[in-house]
């Protein structure tokens, strides 16, 4: 895989993740979207990325695993690709 495979499939991940968002925010699950917020924006700003990214795939994992938001069979398996692009990019 190149490094623009990888680049776009980062950029895919992150649109999922914006899209997740969006999700949670309009379905009321706002404490949801606020914690993976927050972890969206700590994984952006910090200096040691890739590293950063895994408090977001911390938050990407609690908010596909719980039972109790509004998610969609498919919105959860659209996290499920961005959680292991994400890791992926963290070990490479």
């Amino acid at each position: 895989m190149g490094a623009t495979d990888t680049i776009a499939e980062i950029q895919a991940a992150l649109e999922v993740v914006e899209r997740t968002l969006d999700a949670l925010t309009s379905r009321g699950d706002d404490k949801a979207a606020f914690e993976l917020s927050r972890a969206h924006f700590n994984a952006r700003v910090r200096t040691s990325w890739p590293a950063s990214l895994a408090p977001l795939v911390t938050g990407l994992e609690r908010v596909r695993a719980d039972g109790g938001l509004k998610l969609t069979e498919t919105e959860r398996a659209d996290l499920a690709v961005a959680i292991t692009v994400f890791r992926r990019t963290i070990d490479s």
